[in-house]
Formats: structure tokens, sequence, C-alpha cells
């Protein structure tokens, strides 16, 4: 299938790791099943996988925003 974003390049399924970073940290979300694009690096999830890379990213999310909610606190 062609990448439905730029079209330039057939999707690759792969299990990959992928970065995210969010207010200056970053965290990888392990093991993603998805179709990735070599051209662009769009990823298509599948439902349970974008409930689960959801999950996570939230949480990350959520962490962050304590972190940085207790050391502004602090200052």
């Amino acid at each position: 299938m062609k990448c439905p974003v730029c079209g330039a390049a057939e999707l690759v399924h792969d299990v990959r790791d992928i970065e995210y970073s969010y207010s200056g940290h970053a965290t990888t979300v392990s093991k993603v099943t998805a179709d990735f694009c070599p051209t662009c690096a769009e990823i298509i999830l599948d439902p349970i996988q974008a409930d689960r890379y959801g999950a996570s990213v939230r949480a990350f999310i959520h962490k962050v925003n304590t972190v940085d909610k207790i050391a502004y606190a602090n200052v």
C-alpha cells in the first residue's frame, strides 16, 4: 500500500521502537507494530497498537508534567 500522506513510497510493515519527545523530555515506546513510510516517516497504526502507543504517550506526558510541576514549585 502506498503512503496515504506522501504517496511516494510503499509502506513497510515492521516492528520498531518509536521515540517521542515532549517539553524537552524524551521517551521510547518499544516494539510498536505498524506500517512505516520510508520517505516521509509517517506511521500507520492499527487500533490496538494506537491504543497502546497512546496510553504510553499519555503516561509519559503525565509523568513529565508532574515532575515539571514539582520542580517549578521548588523554585
